[in-house]
């Protein structure tokens, strides 16, 4: 309960809904998200097989996301350490890494978009 009061006072709204996991009451965050305080983690709510194809395809997306900015700077702390060449080795690996990266932020941005309420 600790953690929820917190996420409440920061701007967070109680809702209606229950973890699936944990059975903990879910609390709207700013971003619209809905997030169980005891998981620490988001929730997604859906009423079909498509709505949940879409949600975990929207997760997945984010989860390749963030492995890929890990190893982006990952690349980037190691080019102190590297020769000419080796550093144009990694500045290449790096520039096709932060292409997928942003192909990935514009398809993540156009589900939500298309997911938004019009």
């Amino acid at each position: 309960m600790k953690k929820i009061a917190q996420l409440v006072r920061a701007g967070a709204v109680l809702t209606a809904y229950t973890c699936p996991a944990c059975g903990t009451v879910l609390v709207k965050l700013k971003t619209g998200e809905l997030y169980c305080a005891n998981c620490e983690r988001a929730v997604v709510v859906v009423r079909s097989e498509e709505e949940a194809q879409q949600a975990l395809e929207v997760v997945q997306l984010r989860e390749v996301r963030r492995i890929i900015f890990d190893k982006i700077l990952q690349l980037g702390r190691e080019i102190e350490r590297l020769s000419a060449s080796e550093m144009l080795e990694h500045l290449r690996s790096m520039n096709l890494l932060l292409e997928v990266y942003e192909r990935l932020s514009r398809i993540h941005a156009e589900t939500v978009r298309q997911k938004a309420p019009h």
